[in-house]
């Protein structure tokens, strides 16, 4: 895998040929979650994403947007987390220096209406009602809720509700001030090549203007766990929705190629433990999952499932005796190498579109402000021992577990 690191009108710019592809995907990335913000603007990234989508200076109603887009042939969507947001495009090659035209027209020139804001504040706030509506959401922000207390690195990107009410044009823009500069942007697109010279161009001309600096910064994250090991959340819903977790190691520690081998003999695919036990022999669920979740700033393993009520007790024990096991090290030399060879598939399998190259080149440089190629993981994941997913087992001791449930 090759790519190609720019600076372009000061901007970080990745470059990832895909000779064999037919399609582009397009890619501008802002370290611009909810981790930035205060208890008085809780979820204005996201509702800034809504807002960027509309009434530019170039494609001046949304209508004219829809329109330009649509003739190109499109994906065309965005997404707000807690530490980012990002912009994407996903269309035939032929269409790359239209498409940088119409994201550079939504970054560098959304107006921000004040009478289109009030609508748009009714849309987020159905948005806001569905993920409610979802248990499978709701757990895990109520969830973050109860066991991180009052941290930005940990309130939703939608709630609470409240605050829309009151954001003015004003305040998305100086959000976008803050947070929206060519020191916090990263623009990656991987694609077929056409003329990569004349891109690098448009972007060193469209996004010239671009502030320089963000003009904030994240807080020092720091862990305040809950006295409680469990805890729930009560709405009447049709299954208990459960969240068994504990904290593991840092995001830059190498135990994370042993954590993917760990995470794989105990979910990840069909002959899994939990599939196999928990699903399959026992009935006891649809749906179960299991994964090692890191960021910059925090680390866990998480295990997630739909149990049934009348019996929950029950069916949380079973779980917890497979994760015993586990921790107790009892995993055996074939289901080790088994594990091994399925990561390796996956992870060459993963980065066949433009789209899933693009995902796999802009979360290692967020992590780690470097990107290594798909060589040199798969060279990583080979060499894993057993006994370092043995050792990655052993922080899930039932005295190191949380638990939390809507019910």
């Amino acid at each position: 895998m090759k790519y190609e690191i720019k600076k372009l009108a000061w901007i970080d710019s990745i470059f990832v040929p895909m000779e064999d592809s037919n399609s582009t995907t397009m890619l501008i990335l802002a370290r611009a979650g909810s981790i930035y913000e205060n208890r008085k603007n809780n979820w204005i990234s996201h509702f800034l994403e809504h807002m960027f989508f509309k009434w530019w200076k170039k494609y001046e109603t949304p209508k004219s947007v829809a329109e330009a887009v649509d003739s190109f042939g499109w994906e065309f969507n965005a997404f707000t987390w807690d530490t980012y947001a990002g912009y994407y495009v996903k269309s035939a090659p032929d269409f790359v220096e239209k498409w940088l035209d119409v994201l550079w027209d939504m970054i560098m020139n959304a107006r921000f209406p004040q009478d289109e804001m009030e609508r748009e504040k009714w849309v987020v706030i159905q948005e806001v009602r569905m993920y409610e509506d979802q248990p499978t959401a709701l757990v895990m922000d109520k969830w973050q809720e109860f066991y991180y207390w009052d941290n930005s690195y940990w309130w939703s990107t939608l709630w609470p509700v409240e605050n829309i009410q009151w954001f003015t044009r004003e305040d998305l823009i100086e959000h976008k001030l803050d947070l929206y500069t060519k020191d916090n942007l990263i623009i990656i697109i991987a694609w077929k090549i056409a003329d990569q010279k004349a891109v690098e161009d448009q972007i060193t001309t469209l996004f010239a203007d671009l502030p320089e600096k963000k003009r904030i910064d994240r807080p020092e994250f720091q862990w305040i766990l809950a006295k409680q090991k469990e805890w729930k959340f009560v709405k009447w819903t049709a299954q208990n929705h459960i969240i068994i977790w504990a904290k593991w190691f840092d995001w830059n520690d190498e135990r994370r190629y042993a954590a993917s081998i760990f995470s794989t003999i105990l979910w990840w695919n069909m002959s899994s433990r939990l599939f196999q036990n928990i699903r399959e022999k026992e009935w006891l669920c649809y749906y179960i999952r299991a994964a090692h979740h890191t960021q910059p700033h925090d680390w866990i393993f998480m295990v997630r499932a739909w149990l049934e009520k009348e019996r929950f007790d029950y069916w949380v024990e079973k779980i917890m005796w497979e994760l015993k096991k586990i921790s107790n090290w009892d995993i055996s030399k074939e289901e080790f190498d088994k594990a091994i060879w399925f990561n390796v598939w996956q992870y060459q399998m993963w980065i066949e579109s433009s789209d899933e190259m693009a995902n796999f080149v802009w979360n290692q440089y967020l992590l780690y402000w470097e990107i290594k190629s798909l060589d040199d993981i798969l060279a990583k994941i080979r060499n894993v021992k057993i006994d370092e997913v043995i050792s990655v087992a052993d922080c899930l001791k039932e005295e190191k577990l949380y638990k939390y449930w809507i019910e």
